[in-house]
């Protein structure tokens, strides 16, 4: 499905991040143009880029090769039994019933999926929504590259990758049903970045998150602070986990699974 046809179809609006308040429009398959500032920018593969100046993290280099996302979702890494009981104590398969029960999807729902990666959660939430829209969303290109090779395979049709920033989220207030962001908060600097999800999630909208976790008895927050200064990984416990997203204007906050080094939480924006 093109961005002409989810868009009339979803009501999905892009804004766009150069003038922040016109809306992106397809001009064509290869590009879209903001209704107001008339900045425009490519559309390659079918993905949005909208960061087209910006270098893409280190780690995602290894993502330019299809090897490396076949790796990702293979034995070998995310759904490696062994792999995950010792670092995540849950499989793969098992964390994506867990996440999408959480976000209660009913199968019309629009749903972001925020560092979406090469698309490992973004495609099983496409196939589940078979009235809704989903659109995924991440900073490496090279990701989303084979995210989108993938979905093609496929035949999934009511996908958009759009190449973006999660500190400038290109979308309008009360946009979306469900916001998903797993592996990735424990990266970004979190406050601004759940504002920025509280912002775009409409009133009852659901958010689900898998985050780095904290041991208990484990680092002080000191401690934790200066592992995400050097490392760019911040490990949540799960009590600062659950003050932030109450400060940020969530509620029914619910642990769904706190094993070895790694949490899965969900909460609702308030009406």
């Amino acid at each position: 499905m093109n961005l002409t046809t989810i868009q009339h179809s979803s009501q999905l609006r892009i804004m766009c991040p150069t003038c922040k308040s016109g809306e992106l429009i397809a001009e064509s398959d290869t590009e879209v143009c903001c209704t107001k500032c008339h900045a425009s920018f490519q559309v390659r593969n079918g993905i949005i880029d909208l960061l087209p100046t910006s270098e893409e993290p280190f780690a995602a280099t290894f993502m330019k090769w299809e090897w490396t996302g076949r790796f990702y979702e293979s034995r070998w890494w995310r759904r490696n039994p062994v792999i995950l009981f010792i670092s995540t104590g849950i499989s793969f398969d098992d964390e994506y019933k867990v996440i999408s029960r959480a976000a209660n999807l009913k199968g019309d729902e629009t749903l972001l999926d925020l560092a979406c990666g090469p698309g490992i959660y973004t495609r099983p939430f496409a196939k589940k929504l078979h009235h809704g829209t989903v659109v995924g969303l991440d900073l490496s290109f090279s990701m989303l590259n084979f995210a989108q090779k993938r979905a093609r395979a496929e035949g999934i049709e009511n996908l958009l990758f759009i190449r973006g920033d999660a500190l400038n989220l290109p979308f309008p207030d009360n946009q979306f049903d469900v916001v998903n962001c797993c592996g990735a908060l424990h990266l970004f600097p979190y406050p601004q970045v759940l504002d920025k999800i509280g912002r775009i999630l409409k009133p009852q909208g659901r958010f689900t998150v898998t985050v780095v976790r904290q041991v208990e008895g484990g680092t002080s927050s000191k401690l934790r602070e200066y592992i995400f200064r050097k490392s760019g990984v911040y490990p949540f416990p799960q009590h600062e986990l659950e003050t932030l997203l109450t400060r940020t204007g969530f509620t029914n906050l619910e642990c769904h699974h706190a094993k070895r080094f790694y949490m899965i939480m969900s909460a609702t924006k308030k009406q």
